[in-house]
């Protein structure tokens, strides 16, 4: 059903922001006229989750590695729990300032959380009628509408339910309207906005995109069908009303190496996987996904919207191999779920976990065909990281990037790490890093744990982090703290009763440039 509806009360404890409205901004780059940077005191960033006694580090990297630099950015690292219990968070950051993160499970239902104070509060909200299964959300930053979406999907048989159920808000989630949308797909869904090409959107002004696998993501023929394609769907009025991407016809993205327009010297074992990750729009139209394709990172690209693509592999990128059903088990960075960055000038970045959990870097400035350091990526993580699990890239201005990853030096505690380049375009780029949760709180204390065997596929699951600027300047970053280790959710207990019986907590990373130092 569908229907514009207020919200639950709520109880909202959070103070407005004041001083800090930007200009429109693009998924590809933060526009040149990004609001200034906020000057604050440290009370106010203590009362933030800054820590102000914890300076981050430089280091410049190469192919090989990274080692330490002489100095770096004056950055404060800062971490906000939501209290609410949530899993593989998405995040969006209005044109105001106000950011938003979902999933959040709390005793009024699953939903998502809001901060007007720079995730000093969180205030959760429920659209209504959401389950837990593969939540999303997405912020158009052009306009601020948002896009909040939970599969239908509740039982592990195949094909008892298709399709997403799909909340949208013009207003910041003061109403919302709600849907159901993409019949053919279950799991793994992504949005992302641009502007059009061939079409007339009518009574918005950009061309959403929404992706999936059909049926599902999941490679495995004994418990559902093997993924064939991957859906795309585009709305012309915002998210009211959906259609296939290409005149009725909906496009396929084939889920095989020889069809994807890869050439005829790459092979993929039959049972290798390929699954796409998040998307983006170019400034002119042009759609990108990243994608795993086989043990390679691949860039699918539309020129037209979606009604025709071309595909791209991103040289020097190895990922470990998918052997069976159980390699999501034992073996992490599987996924490529949130890989691309396209700055205002082309510049195409690309990152991702490799084979040996190191954290790459690979930049095309020709729309794919040719990238910096040919097959040598730059290795990017920070020095003494001896692992990094799960990878996203955002971008401000050209060779201006943030990143962020769990990452780990003794193979067992996992950490938020979120670091910086001002000239991540230059052969041998500085970062200034910091890890963002408190050292002597790790966000996992006994090794990483995706939580795939204890929850049947139905859970709460761990295979993502995002990364997004603010538009001032700030750098914000999900993460999950693991607060029951070893535990199913509905035995999982921790401080805060309305967490719904989550094994993971919801939470954002955060970087403050500081300007100066008000006493």
């Amino acid at each position: 059903d569908s229907g514009s509806s207020p919200l639950p009360e709520e109880q909202d404890a959070t103070t407005p922001l004041s001083g800090d409205d930007a200009s429109a901004t693009t998924d590809a780059a933060v526009g040149t006229e990004a609001a200034p940077p906020v000057t604050f005191s440290d009370d106010d960033l203590t009362a933030q989750g800054c820590d102000l006694t914890r300076q981050a580090s430089a280091y410049q990297v190469t192919a090989s590695g990274a080692h330490a630099a002489t100095s770096a950015a004056s950055i404060v690292p800062c971490f906000s729990p939501t209290g609410y219990g949530g899993q593989e968070s998405s995040i969006g950051i209005a044109r105001d300032g106000t950011v938003f993160l979902a999933p959040a499970y709390g005793p009024n239902g699953n939903g998502l959380v809001r901060s007007n104070d720079y995730g000093k509060t969180w205030t959760q909200i429920v659209p209504g009628g959401h389950g837990r299964v593969q939540p999303f959300i997405y912020l158009d930053p052009t306009t601020d509408r948002l896009l909040f979406a939970t599969s239908t999907l509740n039982a592990p048989e195949a094909g008892t339910s298709t399709g997403f159920d799909l909340s949208w808000s013009a207003d910041e989630g003061a109403t919302w309207t709600t849907s159901l949308i993409a019949p053919d797909v279950r799991d793994w869904i992504k949005f992302y906005a641009g502007p059009p090409v061939t079409s007339v959107p009518s009574g918005y002004p950009r061309v959403l995109y929404a992706s999936a696998p059909s049926p599902i993501s999941t490679p495995d023929t004994v418990i559902y069908p093997a993924p064939s394609y991957q859906a795309v769907y585009k709305s012309l009025n915002g998210g009211v009303s959906w259609t296939e991407a290409s005149m009725g016809a909906l496009t396929l993205i084939a889920s095989t190496a020889a069809s994807s327009g890869v050439a005829s010297t790459t092979t993929c074992p039959s049972s290798e996987w390929i699954i796409y990750g998040d998307g983006l729009v170019g400034p002119d139209g042009t759609v990108y996904i990243g994608l795993r394709l086989c043990t390679t990172v691949g860039i699918a690209i539309s020129k037209d919207e979606g009604s025709t693509w071309k595909v791209v592999t991103v040289p020097g990128s190895t990922l470990p191999a998918f052997t069976g059903l159980l390699s999501p088990v034992t073996t992490n960075n599987l996924l490529v779920s949130e890989p691309l960055a396209l700055d205002s000038a082309g510049h195409l970045y690309v990152i991702w976990n490799d084979a040996n959990d190191a954290l790459r870097l690979s930049v095309s400035s020709d729309g794919g065909a040719t990238w910096s350091g040919g097959d040598q990526p730059l290795t990017i993580s920070a020095p003494g990281v001896t692992s990094t699990i799960e990878s996203a890239i955002a971008v401000r201005e050209p060779g201006t990037v943030a990143i962020a990853y769990y990452g780990t030096t003794d193979g067992k505690a996992h950490d938020g790490y979120m670091a910086e380049s001002t000239n991540a375009l230059d052969a041998s780029p500085v970062f200034t890093s910091a890890i963002v949760n408190p050292p002597s709180k790790h966000l996992f204390t006994n090794g990483f744990d995706n939580d795939y065997l204890l929850t049947l596929g139905f859970g709460d699951l761990d295979e993502m982090v995002q990364v997004k600027y603010a538009p001032n300047g700030d750098v914000w970053a999900t993460f999950v703290e693991e607060m029951c280790v070893n535990a199913v959710s509905s035995n999982c207990s921790w401080d805060y009763a309305g967490h719904a019986s989550s094994v993971f907590q919801g939470t954002a990373g955060r970087l403050v440039h500081r300007t100066s130092h008000p006493q």
